[in-house]
């Protein structure tokens, strides 16, 4: 009996059948013919389960497009979507004349007879599949007639698949059992990475073949009894030398574990031909590389294609950077020689990266122009990538380059369409987006080796998480520029960059650039207003602006006694305070022309609107200066770039630009004399850039302003006429200045998430806070913990694992890909979810208006289990939408809804909400916020009359640091894996030396014993380790297997067990006593355990573990 005969009673799956049995019958006699009838048979078989369940298929849709659509991958695991992928993979090889081994045709039939098994069984046409069974073929070739390939592709019948539709149901997950050999993982990871980096692969084991990748090449000399060894690849030059080997491990397997023997084919290979090769080793997820350049093994995205080889090789040889001259034309400055020798020197090192912090105006990118002619003098730098986060900086980088290395053909990505980019340009320039894009796409237009040198502007921590696809697919030198002062950049920047804290390979900083000449220093006035500062209250109004906050904030008959001073700029616009920022300008901002005309002037508006307010206020304040004289830019105006060339131009009379985000980088206006503050910033990178656009030096300005040492030392100013810019005033109307005397480092913003990864993040806190015991003894509690934990595990499960972000995280992918990685979250694994994977949720619902009210009920839910919050304004917010809804009952969708609506406006439904109810609410009126008009604003413009108040002269920040919880933690997750720590995660016994170790981190490294008793709530050290780390899954997992195995516990004894798990794990700790209380007095457990022994003795596992 053939594995296929099972089709032939299922009458409905004739072509299927027919197809599959070619398969099987080429298997032997033609493999790669076998191969083409699977991946026809493949498709045949997605095409039916499409017709069945939808009634077709996307036309014009090919096999990897339908395999992807979740559509398909909805109802069956990675595994089986593996096995698809494989016959396709395969299949293709046979399509496009590339030989198929019999071995690899024996796998392709086994995963084909899995996928048919399987997408059947979930259609309901079969219940039992015989298995597979591989030794029925041997090697006796076909006699009968073979059968053809159809001419015409086979068409699933609508009709008849049709009485399948309703045994499909999502939730139901097939899930595969296949397990594949070695040789079908490395065909399925390894022969893909080497055809992606333009590999042909010549599939005759121990072939030596000009040009191609060969693999199981017989390699002479090895230390072993029989003198040699198979390489699983080396790939060959065009004459036939090797230029590389290539040794895989399976999947299940560390790389590293082949990296000595990857180097014994490699002195072989050198032995005979005469050339070391480069080394990779790898597991099919996991490939490092061995270049012989001198460099430690590192880890790479995938293999280099023969170019990127050859050029490695030939520039094996290049002796050290020794000619670090600059070239005078480029730069003459000192301090960028400076900057030139210790980057040369550090690559010299065979470090890889480099860090330069310069601060802003002082030439960073004619710094790195000056590094990139040395390096290409030196035969170090043949291609080179600069990246940049916006265009407007991109361009002006490109104008640079062109200057001062016009013999170097460049390519601007970002500018330049598709089909005229040069994708072979000696500097290529593009944004980190566009970059992004083009390596994403199946067709790389870029190998890994591609660039030699990849230069990073504003390099920071923040653009490597939300680039880091880029920096882990390219292999190259790489050299980061940052404004950022080093004491305040971040500790993870220089992480990413291999240096220590505050040790960039070379700064110049600000105070010197403005001490040797380069740049000018500032003066902070420290402004605000009464009502900026202290809100308005109703009380001390007018009776006439009594009336104006009546009409303005009366909301359902009643109106609230004071406005947070934080709701100004942000919802609500006062014109008088807006006058009054103004008219400080006018009257205190720096003159040229004798002081008759305010100088270049930036005002830094909150958003658009506020933008909008403050250019009509200034007209209005000053209509003798023109239009011309103050207008906006920001990314709402067409041709904004155009206004910024006319803003530089010193000569027009575009004096005040209000920008929102778009003037605080990539403009040059040496004329500068002003910056307004009226926003607030938290940001230290930004409060910098922003502080650099007056930083620049300008002879023959006719400056009407203070002497020079006014800016540096704070004298007071005797206002005199001068020649050159001295320095340049800063107003700061929101507390920047005092925000970062305060914090230093400032508050970065993390990554802005998307709403779809916001509500991932939201139904992983709900996961958590749901696993806990007294949530578990609530019915309907525990049912939403399954609910939402089956949606979030699904949602991991169809990640996009083509996608290079998802690549670099398979590991974290596939462990929370399955069920039993659920069993109990801890805090350190939700931080890694957050960090690993919600980077990559994508939004699969367009209708943001709904995921908007999404995120508000399950913030609502999570508030109402952790019982810590109240969400009374949440339930305002909520119950102001219904009644807007009502307002709309010509809609049929909202008409249809109206007495639900009503009746979220009563009392009595928020008395006593359950879990339950809250979801009704959520699934009932998220669809309909779509109706609601989008563009109504919520802008409220005011008149109140305001002053300003004079605080202080800007003075210098002060050191803060971050509290101690919160320091604890960090240092915990990242030494999940170290000593103690370790010890605690994974249940072993503490000894004295470690509860000193424990003392010493925890009361001295990072902070005091007086910060611990606050925060540790009476928890000794183990406990609150252990609290906060949680317990490793697996020895668990051991754990409770070997008891259960021992005494041979019932569901209730195991479900018992179970709860002082998951009560340690809340904890940190149990002792017996704890038995009598809540979770546990909930059962008694003296009648589950007739022997109480082997209970105390599982307690006392956990306790014993952390006390000596």
């Amino acid at each position: 009996m053939k594995n296929f005969d099972f089709l032939k009673e299922l009458t409905d799956f004739k072509a299927l059948y027919s197809l599959c049995a070619g398969a099987e019958e080429y298997v032997v006699s033609n493999p790669t013919m076998s191969a083409i009838f699977a991946r026809k048979a493949l498709e045949n078989l997605i095409k039916s389960f499409y017709t069945a369940k939808y009634g077709g298929y996307p036309e014009g849709s090919n096999l990897f497009s339908l395999i992807e659509d979740a559509q398909f991958k909805a109802y069956f695991d990675e595994s089986l979507i593996s096995c698809v992928h494989f016959v396709r993979k395969v299949g293709n090889n046979g399509a496009h004349q590339e030989e198929v081994y019999p071995k690899l045709a024996r796998g392709c039939l086994k995963a084909l007879h899995e996928a048919v098994k399987q997408v059947l069984f979930l259609m309901g046409a079969c219940k039992d599949v015989p298995a597979f069974d591989s030794s029925i073929y041997n090697a006796k070739p076909q006699t009968e007639k073979a059968t053809q390939l159809p001419k015409e592709e086979p068409t699933p019948d609508v009709q008849t698949l049709t009485k399948y539709k309703n045994n499909i149901v999502q939730g139901i997950e097939q899930k595969s059992s296949i397990d594949f050999t070695e040789y079908e993982t490395r065909k399925l990871y390894i022969d893909e990475a080497l055809k992606e980096a333009g590999w042909q692969i010549c599939q005759t084991p121990g072939a030596t073949t000009a040009g191609l990748a060969c693999i199981e090449v017989k390699l002479l000399g090895m230390p072993n009894k029989e003198g040699f060894g198979f390489a699983d690849y080396v790939l060959f030059d065009n004459d036939g030398v090797p230029l590389a080997v290539v040794e895989a491990k399976k999947t299940s397997v560390d790389e590293v574990a082949g990296s000595q023997q990857a180097r014994l084919y490699a002195d072989c290979i050198e032995k005979k031909w005469g050339r070391r090769p480069v080394i990779f080793y790898t597991n099919g997820y996991s490939t490092h590389v061995v270049d012989c350049a001198g460099y430690p093994a590192r880890k790479v995205y995938g293999f280099y294609s023969k170019q990127e080889l050859q050029s490695l090789l030939n520039r094996r040889d290049l002796s050290d950077i020794k000619d670090t001259r600059v070239d005078k034309n480029i730069s003459d400055r000192p301090f960028i020689q400076q900057a030139t020798t210790a980057v040369c020197e550090t690559f010299n090192k065979k470090a890889r990266k480099a860090l330069l912090v310069m601060a802003t105006g002082t030439g960073k990118t004619r710094c790195a122009i000056s590094i990139v002619d040395v390096l290409q003098r030196a035969k170090w730098a043949n291609k080179v990538l600069f990246l940049a986060d916006r265009t407007a900086l991109v361009k002006q980088a490109a104008n640079a380059f062109t200057k001062h290395l016009p013999d170097s053909p460049l390519c601007i990505l970002s500018e330049e369409k598709e089909d005229t980019r040069d994708y072979n340009a000696k500097i290529t320039l593009s944004t980190y987006q566009t970059m992004l894009n083009i390596i994403d796409k199946e067709d790389k237009k870029y190998g890994i080796a591609n660039f030699d040198l990849i230069i990073l502007d504003e390099a920071h921590r923040s653009i490597y998480n939300k680039y880091k696809a880029i920096f882990h697919y390219f292999d190259s030198l790489i050299l980061g520029l940052t404004a950022t002062p080093r004491e305040q950049i971040e500790k993870s920047t220089y992480e990413v960059f291999d240096l220590p804290k505050g040790e960039p390979t070379f700064a110049y900083d600000y105070k010197t650039a403005v001490k040797e000449g380069f740049l000018v220093d500032f003066h902070a006035f420290e402004r605000t207003t009464n009502i900026l500062k202290n809100g308005l209250k109703y009380k001390d109004l007018s009776d006439e602006e009594k009336a104006q906050y009546e009409t303005l904030f009366t909301e359902e008959g009643t109106f609230p006694k004071e406005i947070d001073a934080k709701l100004f700029q942000k919802t609500i616009l006062n014109q008088d305070t807006i006058d009054r920022v103004l008219q400080t300008l006018m009257t205190e901002g720096l003159k040229t022309q004798g002081g008759d005309k305010l100088g270049k002037t930036i005002i830094f508006a909150y958003n658009h609107r506020h933008a909008e307010e403050i250019v009509k206020r200034f007209h209005i304040l000053y209509p003798e200066k023109g239009n011309d004289y103050c207008k906006l830019i920001d990314n709402y105006i067409n041709y904004a770039q155009t206004l910024i060339d006319e803003f530089a131009n010193p000569e027009s009379d575009l004096t005040i630009a209000v920008s929102v985000d778009m003037l605080d980088t990539g403009i040059d206006v040496p004329e500068m004399l002003n910056l307004v503050f009226f926003k607030r910033v938290f940001s230290q990178i930004k409060f910098w850039q922003m502080i650099g656009r007056g930083t620049r030096t300008r002879k023959d300005l006719d400056v009407f302003s203070p002497s020079r040492d006014y800016f540096e030392k704070g004298a007071e100013p005797v206002l005199t006429r001068h020649n050159d810019k001295q320095g340049f005033y800063i107003f700061d109307f929101c507390d920047v200045f005092e925000f970062f005397r305060l914090n230093p480092d400032g508050r970065e913003p993390k990554a802005a998430l998307t709403l779809s990864q916001k509500l991932f993040e939201l139904k992983l806190d709900l996961v958590c806070e749901l696993q806990k015991y007294q949530h578990q003894e609530n019915e309907e509690q525990k049912s939403f913990y399954a609910k939402y934990k089956a949606e979030l595990i699904d949602k991991i499960k169809h990640l996009n694992r083509n996608l290079i972000n998802v690549k670099l995280v398979l590991k974290y992918v596939d462990k929370y890909s399955i069920e039993k990685s659920w069993e109990y979250i801890s805090l350190l694994e939700a931080k890694e979810i957050k960090k690993q994977l919600t980077p990559l949720i994508a939004p699969d619902d367009p209708d943001e208006s709904a995921k908007l009210f999404d995120l508000w009920v399950f913030n609502m839910e999570l508030s109402q289990l952790a019982g810590d919050k109240d969400y009374s304004q949440a339930v305002q917010k909520v119950t102001k939408i219904c009644s807007e809804l009502l307002e709309h009952l010509t809609v049929p969708a909202i008409a249809a809804k109206k007495d639900f609506l009503e009746s979220v406006l009563q009392v009595g439904f928020w008395e006593g909400v359950t879990l339950t109810k809250l979801e009704q609410l959520r699934q009932e009126v998220r669809t309909l916020l779509q109706f609601l008009d989008k563009n109504k604003r919520e802008i409220i413009t005011s008149n109140f009359s305001d002053f300003v108040v004079t605080k202080k002269d800007g003075q210098s920040p002060i050191p803060q640091f971050k509290d101690y919880r919160k320091r604890v933690e960090d240092y915990l997750a990242d030494n999940v894996d170290k000593g103690a720590i370790a010890k605690i995660h994974n249940l072993e016994k503490l000894t004295e030396q470690d509860i000193e170790e424990l003392q010493t981190i925890l009361w001295k490294k990072l902070g005091t014993k007086e910060e611990y008793d606050e925060v540790a709530n009476g928890l000794d050290l183990g406990a609150f380790v252990r609290q906060i780390v949680g317990l490793d899954n697996e020895v668990i997992s051991k754990l409770f297997n070997d008891y259960i195995n021992q005494y041979n516990f019932n569901s209730a004894q195991q479900e018992f067990l179970q709860l002082i798990v998951n009560f340690v794990r809340a904890n940190g700790d149990i002792e017996p006593q704890d038995l009598q209380d809540e979770p546990f007095s909930y059962h008694d457990y003296t009648s589950i355990f007739a022997n109480t022994g082997p209970l105390y003795d599982f307690v006392d596992r956990f306790h014993s573990s952390i006390h000596i």
